[in-house]
This record gives C-alpha cells, sequence and structure tokens, in this order.
C-alpha cells in the first residue's frame, strides 16, 4: 500500500497517498489533526500501527478513494469506476 504518513497522533499528521492500480499515478495530499492518541503498543499493536490510517480513512471514502477487494491496496477514484 502506498499510504505513508508524517507525523504522530494526537496532532497533526500529513498523508501521502498514490494510487496502487498499475500504471496510475494519480496522488492526494493532505493534513488531518488527530486528537485521540493510538493504543498502547503492548496491548494492541496492529491498532497502534494502523491508528492514523484508520482516522483517514473516513476523509478517503468521501473524495472516491477506496481500498480494493483483493487487497490490492488504495485505487483513486477514477481506478475505481
Amino acid at each position: 500500500m502506498s499510504l505513508t504518513t508524517d507525523g504522530r497522533a494526537p496532532g497533526p499528521v500529513r498523508f501521502y497517498l498514490i494510487c496502487d492500480r498499475g500504471g496510475c499515478q494519480e496522488r492526494i495530499c493532505f493534513d488531518l489533526v488527530i486528537s485521540e492518541p493510538p493504543p498502547n503498543q503492548d496491548e494492541d499493536l496492529f491498532g497502534n500501527l494502523l491508528h492514523e490510517a484508520a482516522a483517514a480513512t473516513p476523509y478517503l471514502t468521501e473524495r472516491g478513494w477506496g481500498i480494493t477487494r483483493g487487497g490490492e491496496g488504495y485505487w483513486c477514484p477514477g481506478c475505481r469506476r
């Protein structure tokens, strides 16, 4: 998957996303302020690692981006059609 972040919650986090469909070069960059801290790493490793991505999911969905069913990654609105 090509979703990367700069920053850590709680606070501002910058997201960079490139469409994962082969040959597509669609990109999006946006900032979100995430007020909730991630779960404790010792208690919930995956929740800790995916905290920022989970917070960005509603924002991406509103803009037409989505995770493909086959698990290839995020596809842009044009490739999802």
